[in-house]
């Protein structure tokens, strides 16, 4: 069961890697395989950074309570993103949204509207573009990764998971042609990423 918890964070962490990636294949903006490569590298350093705090914080909360901490603070981000899922599904359908907390931070804007990186509008992802990519998406996963890190959850096995799906993320939601498909993804991300943190916390909470 050690590699549960790291393939349940790999698969929520790339759910924004997937999402920004088919956006990107859908409005024809080119991503060289160059940039796809170092978004890969990136991110997965990143989710090793944020881990790795994690790690170094963890003996300040003591045995047996870092593990709560680690799993209280996992589903509160996992509900967070399904509060973020209903925001965006009434902001489409013409509602008031107002009453919603919205981060300030620029990061979101990017990955709801992952086009606003190309700032040359060139409809070309370039290397600089995708360092701010890549940011984006280090930051949105940085509480999940740094919470699932306190609780435990092996490092090495959740980086090689990400690494790898991040591969497969890039290059399936770049290229993939279903566009049924790609919209109810996009449409359905943060309650599917939101729904996965929920129940990894929920687990490491009784292991």
């Amino acid at each position: 069961m050690i590699f549960l918890s790291p393939l349940l964070l790999a698969i929520s962490s790339n759910i924004d890697t997937l999402s920004v990636s088919s956006s990107y294949g859908t409005k024809k903006i080119y991503l060289p395989k160059s940039s796809m490569i170092l978004l890969t590298i990136l991110t997965s350093i990143s989710l090793f950074i944020s881990m790795y705090i994690g790690r170094l914080i963890q003996p300040l909360f003591g045995f047996k309570l870092d593990n709560i901490f680690g799993a209280v603070l996992l589903s509160f981000i996992g509900l967070s993103f399904i509060v973020e899922y209903i925001r965006l599904e009434q902001k489409h359908l013409g509602y008031d949204t107002s009453y919603f907390y919205i981060s300030p931070m620029r990061y979101k804007n990017i990955l709801e509207n992952p086009i606003i990186v190309d700032s040359d509008k060139s409809n070309h992802i370039d290397i600089k573009e995708c360092f701010n990519l890549s940011l984006a998406i280090g930051i949105d996963n940085f509480l999940a990764s740094f919470a699932a890190s306190i609780t435990g959850v092996n490092i090495g096995i959740s980086v090689f998971f990400y690494f790898i799906l991040s591969i497969i993320s890039v290059y399936f939601g770049y290229y993939n042609t279903n566009m049924s498909l790609i919209k109810w993804f996009q449409e359905h991300s943060y309650f599917i990423s939101g729904t996965i943190l929920i129940v990894l916390g929920i687990y490491e909470a009784f292991v």
